[in-house]
């Protein structure tokens, strides 16, 4: 059997690590991977105390970590109501998060594989998802945890097949633990999966992974790049697919805009987006910014008006002076 090859190895080499790690499956295989490519990381777990096996889990995974000398974090969540995947979600990053931010990590590796990329991508495309949307999760990317505060996300495993993760964990003889809940195809993901992707997944891996390799390039060229990115603050270009490069901007900022906020943004000219972002156009430009109602004075305002930069936006730069100056020299 041909060995796994990780993604962006080189960059994974430099980091200071974590690894999001729960003992399933895929983060077992990664486990166990970056070990024996030499990446120094630590790992981090959530107890969310759901199921009798949760226990066992933990204290295998901390077992495990402490028979090979890798950093252990965990945290326990006791989760009530309903929601129980977005609520879990927003704990489990959070507890990433402030782990990258108290411990100085500098990447945060997940162990999302394959299958999960094309489920992602089915569902997406259920919802009428375009493709900057539908291609979800990226190999390598910069994250902001908060303003100023960034991480690298990074999936060494995305291209590699859920086939090929397991043939790896028998052929070792590692030990790893299935969540009994992703067989409840109530949720999204776990319907797709036993339904279509992993079947498909199964068959046509080779080429499934040449084509998203494919529409990742493509979709940095249709998507563009930002005119000005000083986060978080984003000045894009007027274009067809500028719905997207606002929607990653957004992203940036910690919102993530549904269908109804995306169509309000296309008819808008300015808006603000759950309280705390503004998005406001002229002819040429977007701009993206922190939502501010500091008053200014008059002769700023002119300043502003000369330079055509939308009211909305003007006080976020008047309370970051220096940005004005930057992004003079090109939008007028």
């Amino acid at each position: 059997m041909q060995g796994i090859i990780l993604e962006n190895l080189c960059e994974l080499k430099k980091a200071k690590a974590l690894l999001a790690f729960s003992h399933g499956i895929d983060s077992t295989a990664l486990f166990h991977l970056l070990r024996q490519n030499n990446i120094n990381f630590a790992c981090a777990l959530i107890n969310y105390k759901t199921r009798p096996q949760s226990l066992n889990e933990y204290i295998s995974a901390r077992a495990l970590c402490k028979m090979y000398g890798v950093e252990f974090f965990s945290k326990e969540a006791v989760i009530s109501g309903g929601n129980f995947e977005s609520k879990a979600r927003k704990i489990r990053y959070d507890f990433f998060y402030d782990l990258c931010i108290e411990q100085g990590f500098d990447t945060l590796i997940l162990a999302h594989q394959l299958n999960d990329l094309f489920e992602w991508f089915l569902l997406r495309l259920s919802k009428g998802a375009g493709l900057a949307n539908a291609l979800g999760f990226s190999s390598y990317s910069k994250y902001e945890i908060k303003p100023k505060c960034d991480i690298f996300i990074a999936r060494p495993l995305i291209y590699t097949s859920r086939v090929e993760i397991l043939e790896y964990l028998h052929s070792h003889y590692y030990q790893y633990f299935i969540d009994s809940s992703n067989f409840n195809q109530k949720y999204s993901r776990n319907f797709f999966r036993h339904n279509y992707s992993d079947s498909f997944v199964k068959l046509f891996a080779g080429g499934l992974k040449a084509s998203f390799k494919a529409l990742e390039r493509d979709k940095k060229v249709l998507l563009g790049e930002f005119v000005y990115e000083k986060s978080p603050f984003f000045i894009l270009k007027r274009s067809p697919s500028e719905i997207d490069l606002i929607d990653k901007a957004c992203k940036r900022l910690g919102v993530v805009l549904s269908a109804l906020s995306r169509a309000e943004v296309l008819k808008q000219n300015a808006l603000v987006i759950s309280h705390k972002i503004a998005i406001a156009k002229n002819e040429k430009f977007i701009f993206v910014a922190p939502f501010s109602k500091t008053q200014m004075p008059k002769n700023f305002k002119e300043k502003c008006r000369i330079l055509k930069i939308p009211p909305l936006i003007r006080p976020y730069l008047y309370d970051n002076t220096e940005l004005l100056a930057e992004i003079s020299t090109f939008i007028h």
